[in-house]
């Protein structure tokens, strides 16, 4: 086989997705600069069908499918995402390559402008809309703040905040991933957080504040150069995280939130599935020692936990 000096880069081409593929390049580039990195875009699914709710469209790659046919038909060799936005079982012939190190991982608030006076979502008014098309976001605000009412919001970071501010559209709120306002590095975005919602009460989505590598799993030479960008915390705690979601048989789109801590070989792993209106639950916890069993075998196993208490079934009833 020939030498290899090109990588095709496939990425959506959403202001956000650009940025964490160009971040990836660099990063290859810094530890490979004999390589050369040419980035595809593309728009998916997810990307183009803006006036539903994600789960409204479907479960099955929304925002990754089209990568990853590019990928199976070789005209890219690896692709970008925010890892929440990957399917809990990818499709045969792929895996992910690298996990970048973990961004910010909660989920923030962002109160419209013509609340000023509004310093957390605790400060919200009863009947108050909060922006989400995430059902995750629905169901957890929904658990812990049951006065509040939803409203779907799609598009990119600015777009939402334009919608948010425009009083015809009537969001007193909205839901933002913290990853996403960092990654962006524009004070105009993450002037906006006006509070940073606690992982302990309110957790977050599997992988969230995590870049993966989408690749072929027989690319030997492009795994080997992707292992140059593996954050090796961050894929324990990822791996553990995406086992809970896949042994719940959930898609990216269920109203399952978790959380992670890593301490040297001892891993605790947070997991909890809402009904949508959040007045049913079924919450677990498990620790492990990294020498004992492996983060993918504890996700499994709180997954049966919390199949056991019905976890399965707030699942379906969402569906």
């Amino acid at each position: 086989m020939a030498e290899r000096k090109i990588v095709r880069v496939g990425s959506r081409k959403s202001p956000l997705a650009m940025v964490q593929t160009n971040l990836v390049v660099a990063k290859l580039k810094e530890q490979h600069p004999e390589l050369t990195f040419e980035v595809v875009t593309l728009e998916t699914k997810g990307d183009k069908v803006l006036d539903k709710a994600l789960s409204a469209i479907g479960d099955k790659g929304l925002f990754t499918q089209e990568l990853e046919e590019k990928m199976h038909s070789s005209e890219i060799d690896m692709a970008v995402h925010s890892c929440k936005d990957l399917q809990s079982t990818l499709p045969d012939g792929l895996c992910i390559g690298a996990f970048l190190k973990r961004d910010p991982r909660e989920d923030v608030f962002v109160a419209s402008k013509r609340h000023a006076g509004v310093k957390c979502i605790d400060d919200l008014p009863k009947g108050a809309v909060v922006g989400t098309s995430s059902v995750r976001r629905r169901a957890v605000l929904s658990h812990h703040h049951p006065h509040l009412q939803f409203k779907d919001i799609r598009g990119n970071i600015g777009t939402r905040l334009n919608k948010l501010d425009d009083d015809a559209n009537g969001y007193d709120g909205t839901i933002l991933a913290h990853a996403g306002l960092v990654r962006m590095q524009e004070e105009a975005y993450s002037s906006r957080i006006t509070q940073v919602l606690p992982e302990e009460k309110y957790m977050y989505a599997v992988a969230q504040g995590v870049i993966a590598v989408e690749c072929r799993d027989n690319d030997s030479w492009l795994l080997g150069v992707l292992d140059s960008v593996q954050d090796p915390d961050s894929k324990t705690v990822t791996l553990a995280e995406r086992a809970l979601l896949r042994g719940l048989e959930g898609g990216c789109h269920v109203p399952l939130a978790t959380r992670a801590l890593k301490e040297g070989r001892q891993l605790t792993l947070h997991g909890a599935v809402f009904s949508v209106d959040g007045t049913k639950s079924v919450k677990e916890s498990m620790t492990i020692d990294l020498n004992d069993m492996s983060a993918t075998e504890l996700g499994r196993t709180l997954s049966v936990r919390m199949a056991e208490k019905g976890a399965k079934e707030l699942i379906a009833a969402c569906k």
